[in-house]
């Protein structure tokens, strides 16, 4: 038995201990679930303003909407390698660390392309900004997502694992709603002029100032105990010295294919089925864009409201029989959920945005815990930040940009549908038969587990 594993065996509780003590737990668990708005709003808002931001940075070109939605696919290219940078420091200097440092980036990013000079004063020096950016947004968001379901599934007690993390991903569908109603609210109050001149700055600069604000509320959060056993035991176990991305690789790499595989089915299920419907109904229903944010602002506070729920029934009835009822679910309702989206009956495609929210939602919320379960702690960072930023960049930036290339080339508006349903049953299937049910076992138990951890 080695360091960790039997120093991990008194803490199967992480809310035991003092009053002090929980309420840090807690505290923590809030500031780190926040986080996922100001991820979500950040890469929700450039695809929501698509089509101000091609014809700001592109001159608004034939096909050039590709061309920006490629610019939003770059930036998710560079999630791995942000991945592989902060999964190392989450794994070695710390999960509040790292998430400190991710925000500060994001800051900069955001400020960046709200400050950038447009292609009637630059030429073609505004798109290269515009990449530069979201690159740097993609590099720094590779923490996010990943490092903040980490530290709610350490943080959180027995049996609410599954309810604890999901608030990471209802989280992320409020920072979508921000984006997609801020957005919204600029589209009715601003000219059309004056939105595609100067308004889309206006939401990157709420972006920057969110990131901004959660600088000085990370460096308030308290450590996860699992990292604080890591530290001690590293200092005696010459295992634990080494890389922990080596590690994860070497030795759980069927937890790594199970993050992938899971995760493309939430990045596509997210893209599509919430995040892309606003470009969706401009393309093919050609709707104002006013009026398309404001049916993707109801796909958001649907997929709110249904979260919650989902890790509730993913802690009292198991991740494995959660995630096959929703790609049940995935498979019949996607395709004509689409079909709805574009009637001419505006309660017809809000019931459309709605059915699509719903699965995606919850395939979120079941992942959530799910995802950082099949890891022991340590290379849990590291091996589901490669795992799932890898799925994201696949399956998530290119989601819309292969979406609308489908359309373009085949013809066939129910492109988007099709391409996500067959997804989730490639992807879906190996899931039911490879991920491990570790949704019952305490965070000791899952740590020092031998079959994730070869003896």
């Amino acid at each position: 038995m080695s360091e960790f594993e039997s120093a991990s065996r008194p803490s199967a509780d992480p809310g035991a201990g003092s009053p002090e003590k929980e309420r840090g737990r807690r505290r923590s668990m809030l500031v780190a679930a926040f986080g996922t708005v100001v991820e979500w709003y950040d890469f929700s808002i450039f695809f929501y303003v698509a089509t101000t931001l091609t014809k700001e940075f592109f001159g608004g070109q034939a096909d050039s909407l590709l061309l920006t939605l490629g610019v939003g696919a770059a930036g998710f290219l560079f999630r791995p390698l942000g991945a592989m940078v902060f999964g190392h420091l989450g794994d070695r200097v710390g999960r509040k660390h790292a998430l400190v440092v991710s925000a500060v980036l994001m800051a900069v990013s955001m400020l960046g392309i709200a400050v950038m000079p447009d292609y009637n004063t630059i030429g073609i020096w505004a798109g290269v900004g515009l990449v530069f950016f979201r690159c740097l947004s993609g590099f720094s968001v590779g923490a996010e997502y990943t490092g903040i379901m980490v530290f709610l599934m350490e943080s959180a007690k027995p049996g609410k694992r599954g309810v604890a993390a999901s608030w990471a991903a209802a989280n992320s569908e409020v920072g979508a709603l921000l984006a997609v109603g801020s957005g919204a609210l600029l589209a009715n109050t601003l000219s059309t002029e004056a939105m595609e001149s100067w308004g889309w700055r206006i939401l990157f600069i709420l972006g920057a100032l969110l990131a901004a604000l959660m600088v000085p509320l990370r460096r308030m959060m308290v450590e996860t105990d699992t990292f604080k056993r890591l530290q001690n035991a590293e200092k005696t176990d010459v295992a634990l010295q080494r890389s922990p991305l080596i590690t994860a690789i070497l030795e759980q790499p069927r937890a790594i294919i199970v993050a992938f595989l899971i995760s493309s089915i939430g990045s596509v299920s997210y893209f599509l089925n919430i995040t892309y419907v606003p470009t969706y109904i401009e393309e093919v229903a050609k709707v104002p864009n006013s009026g398309s944010l404001a049916l993707g602002t109801v796909a958001a506070v649907v997929a709110i409201v249904v979260t919650p729920f989902f890790g509730v029934a993913s802690d009292r009835f198991g991740r494995k029989v959660s995630l096959a009822g929703l790609m049940v679910v995935f498979i019949f309702t996607t395709i004509p959920a689409y079909v709805l989206l574009s009637n001419d009956s505006a309660a017809i495609a809000i019931g459309g945005a709605a059915f699509l929210a719903i699965p995606a939602a919850g395939w979120s919320a079941v992942a959530a815990a799910m995802i950082p379960e099949q890891f022991t702690g340590t290379s849990r960072f590291s091996g589901m930040a490669i795992g799932y930023n890898v799925a994201t960049v696949l399956f998530g930036g290119l989601s819309p940009l292969v979406a609308t290339w489908l359309m373009s080339s085949t013809g066939l508006t129910l492109a988007p549908a099709i391409y996500a349903t067959v997804i989730v049953i490639v992807a879906g299937v190996p899931v039911l038969f490879l991920a491990r049910s570790m949704g019952r076992k305490t965070l000791a138990e899952i740590d020092e587990d031998r079959h994730l951890v070869p003896a």
